[in-house]
């Protein structure tokens, strides 16, 4: 009984000393204010500074909203209004190409038999997509090395469209490092002429000819190229090419040897040579560009 009289007492002190000690820990401190001389006792506001009112609005040539410090002159742009594209800095519509493909004629020069050569436009959209047309003109007359016959096609268009991709996007315009598909399509004649045949009964070799044959052809290009601004506005681009033939025309006595704007049949790669000239379609200066992150430098 004793020990439950000691603890009933403990627990009665306990209960004491709470009740007396957590309302004064409760209590809530009141921090004294002044009041200015000559108010009558009226409680001082404290004053609030408006962190705008030193601060003045203008747009740059841009756009952008720029404030202005009327106090410091320190000027600073508004960067959540400024819109961050890091993946094309260049405006939709930036440039036209046009160029002529030599590499058809410098190859007759250098003793090639079939060829002419071809034009082409381009137009460069915010200089990563490049949408490509060409037209061009082809004629062979070739005489296969040990063979008895002459292939021969009169000159006959040809017509290509397609796109290149410039890797070098958010770079200097003026070189590119690009890769492109095109589709091409002509229509075109040929003929074999002089075949010469074995001696036949009287010992006497037989010569013929297959009459002129109308026929066209479809074939697709898979090319990488790269293309270098050597003077003002003038290019010089390399480029070299995987082609096939998609589709043609039925051909009787063959198919024949040679495709205008394709080249010999037989030949998977092939290659080009071109000058060009650029006309831009912005004239606002190239932006600087941070090579790190790719974004443009205001």
């Amino acid at each position: 009984m004793k020990l439950i009289d000691r603890i009933f007492r403990a627990f009665t002190i306990v209960a004491v000393c709470m009740a007396l000690v957590v309302p004064c820990l409760a209590q809530r401190k009141i921090t004294p204010v002044k009041t200015r001389p000559g108010t009558g006792g009226v409680v001082e506001q404290p004053e609030t500074v408006d962190p705008k009112a030193n601060l003045a609005e203008r747009r740059d040539a841009e756009g952008h909203v720029v404030f202005v410090d009327t106090v410091t002159g320190q000027e600073w742009v508004d960067t959540t209004l400024v819109k961050k594209d890091k993946s094309m800095i260049y405006p939709l519509l930036e440039s036209v190409t046009v160029g002529v493909n030599v590499w058809d004629p410098v190859m007759r020069i250098l003793g090639s038999d079939y060829g002419i050569g071809d034009v082409w436009a381009e137009l460069s959209l915010h200089n990563r997509y490049k949408p490509v047309v060409e037209f061009g003109l082809g004629a062979c007359d070739i005489t296969p090395d040990g063979q008895n016959y002459t292939f021969h096609s009169p000159m006959a268009p040809y017509f290509k469209i397609g796109i290149n991709y410039n890797f070098l996007y958010n770079n200097n315009p003026r070189y590119q490092l690009y890769a492109g598909i095109r589709y091409g399509f002509t229509p075109f004649k040929y003929q074999v002429k002089n075949v010469t045949m074995s001696p036949g009964y009287w010992d006497d070799p037989v010569e013929f000819s297959i009459p002129s044959q109308s026929a066209s052809a479809g074939y697709f290009e898979f090319l990488a190229g790269l293309r270098v601004d050597i003077f003002k506005s003038i290019s010089l681009g390399w480029s070299v090419k995987y082609h096939a033939v998609l589709h043609e025309s039925a051909a009787p006595y063959g198919k024949p040897m040679y495709i205008p704007g394709f080249g010999k049949r037989g030949t998977a790669f092939t290659g080009s040579f071109s000058i060009s000239y650029t006309i831009p379609l912005n004239k606002k200066p190239d932006p600087a560009v941070n090579t790190e992150t790719g974004e443009r430098i205001e």
